[in-house]
């Protein structure tokens, strides 16, 4: 599995901000998780918070990114051509 998570991809939509990760099985299955709060940093805390609660991150080598992508879980190397997310 691949764990995609970038804080450039959380946006404000009315009155809160959405963070957002996405998962990809070696299979072709994808899953997006978001998480929301009333800052981009109350919304990314959140989400980093539950990806640990799922066992999606690991605690001590999680990586995250303001500027670019990030794999976050098995090392293997961010998907070319991935947009941010417009939600």
């Amino acid at each position: 599995m691949e764990l995609y998570s970038n804080n450039k991809w959380t946006a404000c939509y009315g009155n809160s901000y959405i963070a957002e990760a996405i998962a990809w099985s070696e299979n072709g299955n994808h899953v997006c998780i978001y998480a929301t709060g009333d800052t981009a940093e109350e919304a990314d805390t959140k989400l980093i918070a539950a990806l640990h609660e799922l066992k999606l991150m690991p605690g001590a080598s999680s990586k995250t990114s303001s500027s670019k992508e990030e794999v976050l879980g098995d090392g293997g190397e961010a998907r070319p051509g991935e947009e941010e997310s417009g939600l």
